[in-house]
């Protein structure tokens, strides 16, 4: 495992970076090759005094990328968070891909969704620097996606993988913009976006 961590609106000690890199080692046990593991601690002015702390671990693969993010009262507690919902994402992770791998192995279609997905939580980037006010709160981030042209399948497993609750792409069927998203009875719902009259 190759770790870097980086810091935001917060002191990046050494105790914090100690602990780090103890807790996240269990993620060399998942991967045969090293693999770039990248954590960002920050800390945002909430409401909610234990969720200040941010960390962000993206872990960079071959095949793929898997992203946690999880709040906490301190850099440690996050740091515990982020740790436990990145090796569940592993594991899910490893299962669907060697589902979808033997399921694929003629046409590669389980690499070139994983290539995809490289491709897509690359290019992503987020601005935190304008902060907008709004009727009920703040607009304080900005993400910039780009939009990968895929099947409403292949996106809901992506969103899985990515572990979140709703996922923007480019349908394949239509080549329109579509937001699959999960419900809370456990399913998933699909957003089609139209002009209003």
């Amino acid at each position: 495992m190759e770790l870097t961590i980086t810091a935001n609106n917060t002191t990046l000690t050494d105790a914090i970076k100690k602990y780090a890199e103890k807790r996240l080692s269990i993620l060399n046990r998942r991967f045969r090759d090293p693999v770039p593991v990248f954590l960002l601690i920050r800390k945002e002015q909430t409401r909610k005094e234990d969720e200040r702390y941010i960390a962000e671990v993206t872990i960079r693969m071959k095949r793929g990328v898997i992203r946690g993010e999880m709040r906490g009262d301190t850099p440690y507690t996050a740091i515990d968070h982020v740790s436990d919902t990145v090796t569940r994402q592993i594991r899910r992770y490893k299962t669907r891909y060697s589902r979808k791998s033997r399921k694929d192995a003629a046409g590669g279609l389980g690499l070139a969704v994983a290539e995809q997905l490289a491709q897509t939580t690359a290019d992503d980037t987020a601005d935190e620097g304008d902060v907008q006010t709004l009727a009920h709160g703040q607009l304080v981030r900005t993400k910039r996606h780009a939009i990968a042209l895929e099947t409403v399948e292949d996106a809901a497993e992506q969103m899985e993988m990515l572990g979140h609750n709703f996922y923007v792409f480019r349908n394949k069927e239509n080549g329109e913009i579509n937001v699959v998203y999960q419900r809370h009875d456990d399913d998933y719902g699909l957003i089609v976006p139209e002009d209003a009259e």
